[in-house]
């Protein structure tokens, strides 16, 4: 089954990785933020208009792809977004599911992902969690019970991906983190903020 995905994303560094994404894996239903939100979005999370959108949209996807760039650190925005997807409770304190997360490092000029990323242990890319917003870090390596070590599919809560390694696995990586939502969401110790 095809599930609907929100992109979370600085429109300045990955906007053409969205479109790519949008135009090569048809039949689904894609959201993102409005596309006047970018770094330099200061009051962002004070506008109620524009928060109540982002929950609407987060809550009619399935899973939420998190294009990680150079600025991520500078963004208030996608760490909003990414806890809007962990979510298990709405502003009602109605029960809600919570959405499987995928990050997804975009490279840059030259195909280089060493700016976010080094080739570690058996050849397999981890992410600099230094570099990343709290949120997200604190959601990587996170089984409650280590049974997935070395394995980037199921060792994190939110797997982190190579651009090219995510396009060429695309439906699978997106059902993981679906899955890992619906079945295995207790498995981890997740940080919400």
């Amino acid at each position: 089954m095809k599930r609907n995905v929100y992109i979370s994303y600085i429109h300045s560094e990955s906007m053409n990785f969205k479109t790519k994404i949008i135009d090569r894996f048809k039949g689904r239903k894609y959201k993102s933020s409005e596309e006047a939100f970018t770094t330099q979005t200061t009051n962002i999370l004070s506008n109620e208009d524009e928060l109540t959108l982002v929950r609407k949209n987060v809550s009619r996807s399935d899973v939420t792809v998190v294009f990680i760039t150079r600025s991520i650190l500078e963004s208030t925005w996608i760490p909003f977004e990414v806890e809007m997807s962990l979510q298990t409770v709405d502003p009602f304190n109605k029960p809600i599911s919570p959405k499987g997360i995928v990050g997804v490092v975009i490279p840059d000029m030259g195909n280089d992902y060493s700016y976010m990323m080094k080739k570690g242990l058996k050849g397999i890319w981890t992410a600099d969690k230094s570099k990343l917003p709290n949120i997200i870090s604190a959601n990587t390596h996170n089984e409650v019970v280590l049974q997935n070590k070395h394995n980037v599919n199921y060792d994190s809560y939110i797997s982190i991906y190579r651009w090219e390694d995510f396009v060429r696995d695309y439906e699978n990586c997106i059902s993981i983190a679906y899955d890992k939502a619906t079945k295995h969401f207790e498995e981890y110790s997740i940080t919400y903020k």
